[in-house]
């Protein structure tokens, strides 16, 4: 990964201006889109077949020291905030929302193409599809890291880029962290949070070398489970921070209350600092909640949802299956909810903490897996919880659907590859194959729900009497 930021501007790195003396640091290499396209899958699917290894091999017996693993994953993180961010031109968008803020225009309303109109250094860097014309979809909390990063950066989009990429980096070594001690004192249990989040590659890759927001958001809901035993001021908090990253994170403001419902006073305590919070943070920006809603229902390449409005809408409803998207969408949504709520392990009793993961496993995953809007960064919060948990059969399903969906941004910016074959791969790659990939995930995931539903009442029914 850091071979690839060194090589300077490519298929898979955006131009963010001229290196200075400070990192990022690079060279103007120019190296050929078939040898970035070539590294950057190896890296995709070294790191998920390191990932897979490494699970296996705790279950063999392997035991290494924890902190050390929480280590390496720090100093890989150190690395990798030393070269530009690749894979994908959020950043850019992230720069010029923050220096919009900074200036005083109002980034839910301006767009980056807007910026640029007006001779903005960083708005004429920003230029980049797909948020070219959009303003921000993203909660106050970004918004105000943004505004800070620009004030530091000033007129650079590189050094206002590695502000942004400093802060996820360290919101990213301070999640693992926050899991290892969320593990307690077993030492299974401490390796596999780590494997499954500092040292996985292909987690790295979405949210540290491309510094996505999603991270800040997974670290607020870590904070959160973190409080869970001690305060319910700080777990509301919490969860308000965590929306005020994403909308779309308040649903676990349900499994939170789920966990706190035999302590009234800690819920109350938690309700009324989120609600408090979150009315200030949105009241100030309201347009937030209005362009988020307004990109959540448009599929995104490598979704199963072009294949199903293709295949199934469109055949059956016509022109009327594009307003059906997201009644159906919803129904997906909290169909496979419901059945991964009945279908995960069940966990020990009086784990208040992995009694809260596992319905908000069920929640997540049942919006990642059914929802059209979907990036391979939006499953940073899924992992977090998964690490939370023992191990089970939905790990591999999480693998799966994190590189199956990373895999289609590969190399990430959205320019046509050269020579004309790779571009025609690259796309054949995006629209055709993966959608059919994650639609067969999403059919094992039903089927094997189904089925441990089917043996659990098998099970049930065939136990002879409490009293016998």
């Amino acid at each position: 990964m850091v071979l690839l930021g060194l090589m300077g501007p490519s298929a898979v790195e955006p131009l963010f201006g001229p290196a200075g003396y400070l990192p990022p640091w690079f060279w103007n290499v120019r190296p050929p889109d078939l040898l970035i396209w070539v590294l950057v899958a190896v890296v995709l699917l070294v790191g998920t077949a390191a990932v897979i290894a490494g699970l296996a091999a705790t279950r063999r017996g392997w035991s290494p020291r924890p902190r050390t693993l929480l280590t390496a994953g720090t100093l890989a993180v150190l690395g990798l905030v030393c070269v530009p961010p690749l894979g994908t031109t959020d950043p850019l968008n992230y720069a010029a929302y923050g220096r919009m803020a900074a200036l005083g225009l109002d980034p839910y309303r301006v767009t980056p193409f807007g910026l640029a109109r007006n001779g903005d250094p960083i708005g004429q860097l920003s230029i980049a599809e797909p948020w070219l014309h959009n303003p921000s979809v993203y909660g106050p909390l970004v918004t105000a890291t943004e505004w800070a990063a620009s004030l530091v950066g000033g007129t650079s989009m590189l050094l206002t880029v590695w502000v942004l990429s400093l802060l996820s980096g360290a919101a990213f070594v301070a999640t693992g962290a926050l899991l290892l001690r969320l593990a307690g004192p077993d030492p299974q249990r401490q390796v596999r949070s780590q494997l499954m989040w500092t040292l996985n590659p292909v987690l790295l890759w979405n949210l540290v070398v491309g510094p996505h927001v999603d991270v800040l958001g997974a670290f607020c809901v870590v904070v959160a489970f973190w409080a869970l035993r001690r305060s319910g001021l700080a777990v509301g908090l919490a969860l308000a921070a965590a929306t005020a990253v994403k909308l779309t994170l308040g649903i676990f403001v349900l499994p939170f209350a789920w966990g706190m419902r035999h302590d009234r006073r800690r819920l109350a305590a938690a309700a009324s600092a989120g609600v408090l919070l979150l009315a200030l943070g949105y009241g100030f920006v309201p347009r937030a909640i209005r362009n988020a809603a307004a990109v959540s229902n448009q599929p995104v390449v490598g979704s199963p949802w072009p294949l199903l409005q293709r295949r199934l809408l469109t055949p059956v409803f016509g022109s009327a299956a594009v307003h059906l998207v997201p009644v159906v969408e919803i129904l997906m949504v909290l169909g496979i909810a419901a059945l991964l709520l009945v279908a995960l392990p069940p966990v020990e009793d009086g784990a208040i903490v992995q009694a809260t993961a596992r319905p908000a496993l069920a929640l997540a995953a049942g919006y990642l897996l059914g929802t059209a809007y979907v990036r391979p960064w939006y499953d940073a919060v899924a992992w977090i919880l998964v690490a939370m948990l023992p191990r089970s059969w939905f790990d591999l399903v999480l693998i799966a659907h994190t590189t199956c969906m990373t895999l289609p941004f590969d190399p990430g910016l959205p320019y046509p590859m050269h020579p004309d074959w790779l571009n025609y791969v690259v796309r054949q790659t995006g629209y055709r194959a993966m959608p059919y990939l994650q639609a067969l995930l999403l059919m094992a995931v039903v089927a094997i729900c189904l089925r441990r539903i089917r043996n659990r009442r098998a099970g049930t029914t065939g136990a002879p009497p409490r009293h016998a």
